[in-house]
């Protein structure tokens, strides 16, 4: 499989104390993404500025070998692992999911891209007792999700933009294959949390309010939370050599609004 982190000890992608594992190579390019080097499932180049001492030992080529980088200015981000290797990890940090009821996340990039092998680790992790979480997009196939469903313990569901012709121009994806991956999950049994994106230049149109808040309320028992947009893609950006792309974040105050809207809307609880 092809991955860019394992990250240990994290407290948001999922309840208690968990192993975040990183998916490299996504089918959505989403242009807020932030973790743009998980779009890619190739191996990167990321170059930071900051740690350049400018010896030229690169030849001025700064997404080139980052091995012959002497101050850590250039790093490699994609490696590929076996499935061995990945829950050997996984397995180390053990007695802190069994004290605190954390686990086990896949995340990306999106984990159903490369579902064979995300499919095996939530069959070992749930052999072991080991609580499974996925954060995905909902892009993939029917059949992998639905595999997926009694391994998982929380489907933690992007909702990026409830408009087709926007969802298609800003993420490049087919926002109505996402939703019927996201019924039929649910028809499945499957226990979920939404969470929807929140850009004021974006979503904030009515149309997109209403659109938003009608698919919450189709699923009553989803809990939800709001994730506010931020900038913190664009310093990854940067490394990757890619021109800055800058919405603006929202106010606290928006964001609440933005909640107060979807809530008067269609009865949103989150």
């Amino acid at each position: 499989m092809r991955l860019f982190d394992i990250q240990h000890f994290c407290t948001h992608d999922g309840p208690g104390i968990r192993t975040t594992v990183f998916f490299k190579g996504c089918p959505l390019h989403c242009i807020w993404c932030h973790n743009p080097e998980s779009q890619s499932a190739a191996t990167q180049v990321l170059y930071s500025r900051t740690r350049c001492v400018g010896c030229g030992a690169c030849g001025g080529d700064h997404h080139s070998n980052p091995r012959v980088c002497l101050y850590g200015g250039m790093e490699e981000c994609g490696y590929s692992a076996t499935v061995d290797e990945v829950f050997e990890e996984v397995l180390r940090d053990e007695p802190y999911y069994r004290h605190s009821g954390g686990g086990m996340t896949l995340s990306g990039g999106e984990p159903m891209a490369q579902a064979e092998d995300a499919l095996e680790l939530l069959s070992r992790a749930r052999s072991q007792g080991i609580h499974t979480a996925i954060e995905t997009s909902g892009c993939g196939r029917e059949q992998d999700y639905l595999k997926a469903v009694p391994l998982t313990d929380l489907f933690i569901w992007d909702v990026k933009l409830m408009d087709a012709d926007l969802y298609l121009h800003y993420t490049g994806g087919n926002l109505n294959a996402v939703l019927d991956n996201l019924e039929k999950v649910a028809s499945a049994g499957a226990n979920l949390l939404l969470r929807v994106l929140f850009i004021p230049e974006i979503h904030q149109e009515e149309g997109i309010i209403r659109a938003t808040a009608g698919l919450l309320s189709k699923y009553p028992k989803a809990r939800k939370e709001i994730i506010p947009y931020h900038l913190l893609g664009n310093s990854k950006r940067e490394k990757l050599g890619l021109a800055e792309i800058r919405f603006r974040e929202p106010s606290s105050a928006e964001t609440e609004e933005f909640r107060n809207r979807l809530r008067r809307s269609a009865g949103f609880s989150g």
